[in-house]
């Protein structure tokens, strides 16, 4: 946008020195033209004269005369136009000064360090005689400055967003930003960074055009990049050439960047969609991939050579009814690569050594060379013997060697294709830990971190040992996330000393978190909770939380000492009160959205209000170990109440503490002991992405009290990284089993069910369960014609029988004593705070003891005393719903608010394993006691006759179920399942 020149001139009263519009190039090649030629231009310049052209035949020394002793001085130095620039930051930038001798050297260099400051588009320098002083000068610099970026604006831009376009500037450090002075050359590095990123997104041939327009009144433009994106390329056709070892199936499979989105088949793989095409992808692909897989399999000297390229145009139309799947339209990039395989090599001798001849190994060669994967004649594996470097480096790094290196080389004997390695160790120097300080954490002590460390001043500084003890501070969850980087790790090479300083960013001392939902069975809720998380800097925890719910009502109060008396014991107790009303009429109608009647035979309608509270305590298994054994005693006071029939007839006729009719539900009294067992070491509790984690705990009730059980439960998690570390594979399993013990069955409210968000997400809460029948004694009567019996017209009169004792058999949900659940999830981050999840979940409840759903003793002699033949002692299970697994699979959302510390979720999720079938009670039975004597009084023949015939229909027209679960199911909560 300009350029400047620099020219002396004299005359009688002004030095003028003008070459606007000439850039530096332009000067610098003028300088040496006349340096060549000779020109005596120096020479000619007179202090207060005028300029006389030399003579064309006179040839002049280009020497410089010697400065006078008198000669003149300046008298001032001015800057003008400038305005942006401060006069005080040019003179810093100059070297001459007021009152220094005039020298026109020193101003041709100061005028060049004007120019390299950038700062200006055009500089001109004039040299005038001082007024009041005839023997100095004053020297004024004219600039003009560059103008500013006032605004950047990006035009054409379809496939990425500014804000990529920003990222990619900072990466790469352009230096290009609004309020930054126009600059040609960074303009330029912006459209290379531009172009480079379209490129990256499939958009090979897209141009990238800079303008821009002056600003009216201002010393200011706007820049616009202007982006025709043209085609987008998609990667095409892959085909390999010289390949005979793998498949060109099994190669392109290698390639994770450029493969297509494809169905497996059985010999071949369906492609869907075809990935962007990426150069530098793919480079990555043919080292990453094939040349990996390659090596893998023992071919060292693989060679895969430049692929060849070729860009065509593509026009496919989708697959029959999927018009979506398959289509093509725009340009593809066919590649073909070429492969010289070579000849595959074993492993032969290994050799360890120290790189240092005069310094031995540290570590035992023996067990050192047990590390090593490969054994002689194995295949040569490459991915093996870098595995082998890392596990060396991890180990030396439990050692202090956090700067040791270990370099392979092989020794390639091409004649008996085997593969000697050598592994050169350079231990380096070992390090100990001098100082550990923190920063950031303004209310947590010290104390409270330096307990979590596996690091202490004096000991030798342990690489895994730091890295277990950020999973620690990590699992506190007192501060935003910790990684190594936030880790300022400083070495004393002299003294082999480190100084760690950990900087932590604390979290909000007090939270509150949210949960909700609506959800078919299990009716809508809204919990509430407030936590004062590190409780005064002391890693004290005070938890209040409630939920109110058209099914659930839930208060907790607790609190937790993880450290009592400084030692690794957490302590604590919770108080609880939990209100639970389940009617089964009014959670279908719901469901589905319409007022429903239930047979009060079949339907479960019972309210269990229960308080109570825990007494806990745990210790780790050794100092800093992520296993702790803990033991927690608990009571708790229940009372059940029952409203339908079905519920009364299933909670009095068990033989609950011996005891039979309403005293059985009313005062269940829990005391209890459990030992548990906790393997913990998932990274974050609200949002893991590693980790795993074990619990087990046996529960022993009866320890006063009047229920006697045991319950078993064991719950595991996994939690891997994949996708370069960005999507989560992660696993839950939960398992129990609980009975009772001493003659006693478990209280109702400690049967198993499943169902709901919590485990199965596609069914409705305490729906999966084995489906039994209740034995009910009852009386029944018919009507008949009584030929003895004459009305007035001499008809037969209509009489009743007498009440007809009959067995009778009414379906109920009793739970199980045993249930297993399986969570499986793909989460894949979106953005922020946004999260999709893939899930599968299965699970099963089933009752291996039969008899402890036995019938009290009154309510089965009662059965007994009518009907001597029946011999069941417990409750008939329907075939087919025992352990009658389910399943679901689906997809959810879900958005963290960190606000409030509440996962929010919408997912839907399709039963494909449900039970669908028409339950029927079993035949009811009249052969009771009482059945000839009644058939006496009746009389024989009309008993045949009349009665018998209803008896007979009566028994085989029994209650039915049409019990069909729902196909799918979509739900909103605030909850996790795990």
């Amino acid at each position: 946008m300009g350029g400047a020149a620099l020219t002396f001139g004299t005359a009688a009263h002004k030095n003028p020195c003008l070459f606007s519009g000439a850039n530096i190039t332009t000067f610098l090649s003028l300088l040496v033209c006349l340096f060549t030629l000779g020109t005596p231009l120096w020479s000619q310049i007179t202090p207060g004269g005028t300029v006389t052209p030399p003579a064309p035949e006179t040839q002049v020394s280009p020497a410089l005369p010697a400065p006078q002793q008198n000669g003149p001085i300046l008298d001032r130095i001015e800057f003008q136009g400038n305005r942006r620039i401060r006069t005080e930051t040019l003179n810093a930038r100059i070297f001459e000064r007021k009152g220094d001798p005039y020298n026109e050297d020193a101003l041709r260099r100061d005028f060049q360090a004007l120019w390299n400051t950038q700062y200006f588009e055009d500089i001109r320098l004039e040299v005038q005689d001082s007024p009041n002083n005839p023997n100095a000068k004053i020297v004024i610099f004219y600039v003009v400055e560059r103008p500013i970026i006032r605004r950047i604006e990006y035009h054409g831009n379809k496939s990425i967003t500014e804000s990529d376009i920003l990222d990619r500037f900072k990466d790469r450090k352009v230096g290009l930003s609004v309020e930054g002075q126009f600059d040609p050359t960074k303009i330029k590095k912006a459209e290379v960074v531009i172009k480079e990123l379209e490129s990256e997104h499939g958009h090979q041939f897209a141009v990238v055009k800079p303008t821009y327009e002056k600003i009216p009144s201002t010393n200011a433009v706007k820049l616009v990049f202007t982006i025709d994106e043209g085609p987008k390329v998609k990667v095409g056709m892959i085909a390999f050439q010289g390949n005979h070892a793998f498949s060109d199936r099994k190669l392109i499979r290698s390639m994770h960047n450029s493969r297509p989105f494809s169905v497996p088949l059985l010999i071949t793989d369906l492609p869907l969609f075809h990935k962007t095409f990426d150069r530098s992808k793919l480079n990555e692909d043919l080292e990453a991939g094939i040349r990996e897989l390659y090596q893998s399999a023992g071919y060292f000297k693989v060679v895969v050579k430049d692929p060849v390229l070729n860009t065509v145009d593509v026009n496919r139309a989708g697959l029959g009814p999927l018009p979506l799947v398959g289509h093509e339209h725009g340009k593809a990039t066919n590649i073909t690569i070429p492969i010289e395989e070579g000849e595959q090599y074993r492993m032969g001798r290994l050799v360890i050594r120290s790189a240092d001849p005069e310094k031995g190994l540290t570590l035992k060669r023996e067990a050192l060379e047990a590390m090593f994967p490969l054994h002689q004649g194995d295949i040569f594996d490459i991915s093996k013997v870098r595995k082998a470097v890392e596990n060396y480096t991890k180990a030396y790094g439990a050692y202090g060697f956090i700067d040791f290196t270990a370099v392979p080389l092989p020794d390639v004997h091409d004649d008996t294709k085997i593969i000697d390695l050598t592994l050169d160790f350079d231990e380096q120097k070992q390090y100990f830990v001098r100082r550990i300080d923190f920063s950031g954490n303004t209310t947590t002590r010290d104390k409270v971190i330096r307990r979590e460390l596996l690091l202490s001043e004096g000991d030798i500084f342990n690489n895994r040992a730091w890295e277990l003890s950020l999973l620690r501070l990590n699992q506190l969850d007192y501060f935003s996330k910790i990684d190594q980087k936030d880790a300022d790790i400083k070495r004393n090479t002299k003294q082999g000393t480190v100084d760690i300083l950990l900087k932590l960013k604390e979290k909000g001392k007090q939270s509150i978190s949210l949960t909700g939902g609506v959800s078919g069975l299990s009716g809508s809720f809204v919990g509430l909770g407030y936590r004062t998380n590190n409780f005064l800097g002391l890693g004290e925890t005070l938890s209040l939380s409630g939920q109110i719910g058209t099914i659930q009502k839930t208060a907790v109060f607790g609190f937790t000492e993880p450290y009592l008396f400084d030692r690794p014991v957490a302590t604590g107790f919770t108080i609880s009160y939990s209100s639970f009303n389940f009617d089964q009429a009014r959670q279908e109608s719901i469901l589905l959205g319409q007022q429903i009647q239930i047979n009060p035979n079949i339907e479960q309608n019972y309210t269990q209000n229960t308080l109570g509270g825990t007494l806990f305590a745990s210790y780790p298994l050794r100092r800093f170990s992520f296993a702790r054994l803990g033991l927690t005693y608990g009571y708790s006071h229940t009372n059940i109440s029952a409203f339908s029939t079905a519920s009364t007839d299933l909670f009095e006729v068990l033989q609950f503490q011996s005891l039979a009719g309403p005293s059985a539900l009313s005062g269940i009294e829990s005391s209890y002991l459990m030992p548990t067992f906790t393997y913990n070491t998932v990274n974050n509790p609200m949002n893991p992405t590693t980790g795993r984690s074990l619990f087990y705990s046996f529960k022993v009730e009866g320890l006063g009290g009047n229920v006697k059980a045991l319950t078993n439960v064991l719950e595991a998690k996994y939690f891997h990284p994949v996708y370069h570390k960005r999507n989560v594979l992660a696993f839950h399993f939960v398992g129990s089993f609980s009975t009772g013990y001493d003659e006693r069955v478990v209280p109702p409210y400690e049967r198993l069910f499943l169902g709901g968000e919590t485990d199965l997400r596609g069914f409705d809460i305490r729906t999966v369960t084995p489906i039994a029948f209740i034995p009910i004694a009852t009386t029944t009567s018919f009507t008949f014609l009584d030929p003895t019996h004459l009305d007035i017209s001499g008809n037969a009169t209509l009489r009743s029988t007498p009440a007809i004792p009959v067995l009778t058999f009414q379906p109920s949900f009793p739970g199980g004593d045993t249930s297993g659940v399986v969570n499986a999830e793909y989460r894949i981050p979106i953005v922020g705070p946004v999260a999709v999840s893939a899930f599968l979940d299965a699970g099963a409840v089933g009752i291996l003891r039969k008899d402890q759903l036995a019938l009290n003793s009154t309510g089965l002699s009662n059965i007994t005393s009518f009907f001597p033949n029946f011999t069941n002692s417990a409750l008939l299970i329907q075939p087919g719903t025992n352990f009658r697994p389910r399943a679901s699979a689906g997809i959810e959302f879900v958005v963290q608010l960190p606000i409030i510390n509440a996962p929010f979720r919408i997912y839907w999720a399709y039963n494909f394993d449900r039970l669908e079938q028409q339950i029927a009670a079993p035949i009811t039975s009249f052969q009771s006691i009482d059945y000839q004597n009644l058939r006496q009084v009746v009389g024989p023949s009309i008993w045949d006759s009349q009665v018998l015939p209803q008896l007979l229909n009566f028994q085989v027209n029994t209650q039915r179920i049409n019990f069909f679960e729902p196909a799918s199911t979509f739900r909103f909560t605030v909850s996790r399942t795990f």
